[in-house]
């Protein structure tokens, strides 16, 4: 089928090419108009139904009429004299707090350019608002507000911008000043302020692919065509995935199509460059263009196809998790991988067959091969297999070492810019609880109606527990079977010391102090990371070994072999463990950050998987094909070296760069992920995949190297009249 599909798209180039345009721009333009429609940032939502906050949150929007979506946005409201607020305005705070809900955006006045879409949905508004406890000696006084909307939608902000004007003007009508933090506010104000920010970003991405690129294939189309290609490609993938979603009716989480797209840069760089590579050693053999990109395609087909279904096996074993949001994005990266594999073995071929030398423009120095460093590297792994096994798999231990002391963090925006939003927390922080701006409610579900008295115990022994700074009075439902009461913790609700307390000593007084013939529920932002972090944790328990005993299947299956997939199956695991010690290294030790980012191990684990399996396989078939063209071990693994490792360094960096530039984002998930993505990569290409695997297949094929006192054969190898070469020129693809 790979065969088939290689020579219809290299023989009818134009017209896969058109076909693959007429369906592309399409499925991208419709990702980029719905994706806001089917995704959702309520990380509740995707909780497993047993879970005490899933329980706790059915239980409120059955009693308390709590809407599905909803976020606490903390309104801080003062005088504008700055004096302590007196009852008259305590009373116009309540007033204010009152006229909320019944705000609806002006969708014709939004400051968005999405004329094309119904906003009316997406715009937001507030559920609910509750005047709170007073701060900083009377002078201020905070309001809850439940906003409902995806707080990442740029019509959301926009409608919450518009939101916090309005309220600005009928609060200096009555003397008063206001103030928003937490949820919308807090995104809208730091997407504001990153607008620069995310442009450089976004240039430096698009800089270091194309000077990468520039420098490893030395052609102008060389450097700006891959980009392009897998851009339209990855819109296409994203455009799929939300096109199903509004079909069959399920959410996204907000980071699945941008996850759709990292990952999809991440295989479809290393697709095309791999392809280029070998396209350029099908040109030096005097091949006219279409052939030359037939069969190149049909050299790497199968190593992409390979490739492709361990990363498509990867995510898909997340369709076992309990937790909903992995479930989701499991599935949807592996058909956007499969997509991915189409374009590799259709469109890529297609456009190396229109372009064929022109790619390499304005350089001739591709048609000639020099051995270089590559060369250099092969000859000497080839002639120390121990040596080079010995060090490049010290350094992964020692970095593997650091992952011991792995600790993870929920609090994935410290770091940001200066904005109102965190200035507000700042304040609310200063005088009151760290918790104050996010309450986390405990409801009582009673099976009679309850009096107010039944509940004092329940509220003291929460008040008195470690951890907890303050519990509200509790508010009844006009039927008093139901009730609930809101703690402000002294922890920020983000934080591991939160979820500790609500995980243990919170839920524990909870259940001890419960009145009789009532089940109590602990909700809020602590209890949901809580059970999530639960969740997760069980979760990859189960994806880890899954995961690993498919991609050796696959493996087994590819390389025909139990030996090989085992050493590279374990050459993965290194690699996975070095990326996490190296970044608890650089964020827990360097940094002096609390933990990692509670999703970096699950997001390095499958690209360090599918990233670094790609490299592994296309070394280990470049080995397998030298050794067909009747190479010894020894020369094979030189070969395979000086052929292979400059495409796969070339990946590498290019792709290690872009991830890098993730750094400059504002909050500290992104950075830290970039920043691991990266050292995983380049560990994959330079370390493991360049050096370990080939040192590796020397060791155990038995044999070794003799001391090479010449490099006469590297050299007729170089010129293309190695004996090798007519052979491999005649041979079949390898399958």
């Amino acid at each position: 089928m790979i065969a088939a599909a290689v020579r219809t798209s290299t023989r009818r180039p134009w017209l896969t090419i058109l076909a693959w345009l007429a369906v592309a721009i399409p499925l991208t333009v419709l990702g980029g108009l719905a994706s806001y429609s089917v995704t959702t940032d309520d990380t509740a939502r995707f909780l497993p139904k047993g879970s005490e906050s899933a329980q706790a949150v059915a239980f409120a929007r059955d009693a308390f009429g709590v809407e599905e979506g909803t976020a606490t946005v903390t309104l801080l409201a003062r005088r504008s004299d700055g004096a302590p607020l007196i009852a008259g305005d305590r009373t116009a705070v309540t007033q204010i707090a009152g006229e909320m809900p019944r705000w609806r955006a002006d969708t014709d006045d939004l400051d968005v350019e999405e004329e094309a879409i119904d906003r009316s949905g997406r715009a937001g508004h507030v559920v609910a608002a509750t005047a709170g406890p007073l701060g900083d000696d009377g002078r201020f006084q905070l309001v809850a507000l439940q906003w409902r909307a995806n707080a990442t939608d740029p019509v959301a902000q926009s409608a919450f911008r518009q939101f916090r004007d309005t309220f600005a003007d009928r609060a200096a009508d009555r003397g008063l000043t206001t103030a928003y933090t937490g949820g919308v506010a807090s995104l809208s104000d730091q997407f504001e302020a990153d607008e620069t920010r995310g442009l450089i970003q976004g240039l430096a991405l698009f800089a270091a692919v194309i000077l990468l690129s520039a420098l490893f294939l030395r052609g102008v189309l060389a450097s700006i065509l891959p980009l392009l290609t897998i851009s339209l490609v990855a819109g296409a993938a994203g455009g799929l995935v939300v096109a199903a979603a509004a079909v069959f009716g399920f959410k996204l989480d907000v980071g699945t199509t941008q996850l759709i797209s990292v990952v999809l840069i991440g295989v479809g760089v290393d697709y095309f460059l791999f392809l280029l590579f070998r396209l350029r050693e099908r040109l030096r053999l005097g091949e006219d263009k279409r052939t030359a990109a037939a069969s190149a395609a049909a050299s790497v087909g199968p190593v992409i196809a390979s490739a492709a279904l361990v990363v498509i096996a990867a995510f898909a074993t997340l369709a076992l998790a309990q937790f909903g949001q992995f479930r989701i994005l499991g599935p949807s990266i592996a058909i956007s991988v499969a997509v991915m594999l189409l374009a590799g073995v259709t469109l890529m071929p297609a456009i190396a067959a229109v372009s064929g030398p022109e790619l390499f423009w304005p350089s001739k120095g591709w048609r000639t091969e020099r051995p270089g460093r590559a060369g250099r590297l092969g000859s000497w792994v080839a002639a120390r297999p121990a040596r080079a096994a010995l060090v490049s798999g010290g350094v992964l231990v020692v970095l593997a070492a650091f992952a011991l002391g792995t600790k993870s963090s929920y609090d994935l925006s410290s770091g940001g810019t200066d904005t109102a939003a965190t200035r507000t927390a700042d304040e609310i922080a200063a005088a009151l609880p760290r918790g104050a701006a996010d309450p986390q409610p405990v409801y009582v579900k009673a099976s009679a109606p309850l009096i107010a008295a039944q509940l004092a115990p329940l509220r003291d022994r929460l008040a008195s527990t470690p951890g907890v700074g303050s519990v509200s009075e509790p508010a009844l439902t006009p039927d008093r079977r139901a009730a609930q009461l809101d703690l402000s913790l002294d922890a920020e609700s983000t934080t591991q010391a939160a979820m500790d307390v609500v995980r243990g000593p919170v839920r524990s007084a909870a259940r001890d102090a419960a009145p009789e013939g009532t089940t109590v529920y602990v909700a809020g932002t602590a209890a949901v990371f809580a059970d999530v972090s639960d969740s997760v944790s069980r979760d990859l328990k189960l994806i880890f070994p899954v995961a690993a005993g498919l991609i050796f299947l696959i493996l087994v299956a590819t390389l025909r072999s139990a030996l090989a997939p085992a050493y590279l199956l374990a050459a993965v695991a290194l690699e996975f463990a070095a990326t996490l010690g190296a970044s608890v290294l650089v964020v827990q030790h360097l940094a002096g950050q609390p933990g990692i980012a509670f999703t970096l191990p699950l997001v390095v684990f499958l690209f360090v998987v599918a990233v670094g399996t790609d490299y592994n396989i296309l070394m280990t078939a470049r080995l397998r094909e030298e050794l067909r063209a009747g190479a010894p071990v020894h020369r094979a693994v030189a070969e395979a070296i000086r052929h292979t490792a400059p495409a796969i360094a070339a990946a590498g960096l290019v792709l290690a760069s872009s991830f890098a530039t993730l750094v400059l984002a504002s909050d500290s998930g992104s950075r830290e992920i970039g920043l691991a993505l990266a050292i995983g990569i380049l560990l994959a290409s330079l370390v493991v995949s360049s050096v370990l695997v080939p040192a590796l297949t020397a060791l155990v094929s038995g044999q070794r190297a003799p001391r090479m006192r010449s490099a006469s054969w590297s050299s007729k190898r170089a010129s293309g009249s190695s004996s090798a070469s007519p052979k491999r020129s005649r041979s079949r693809p390898m399958r």
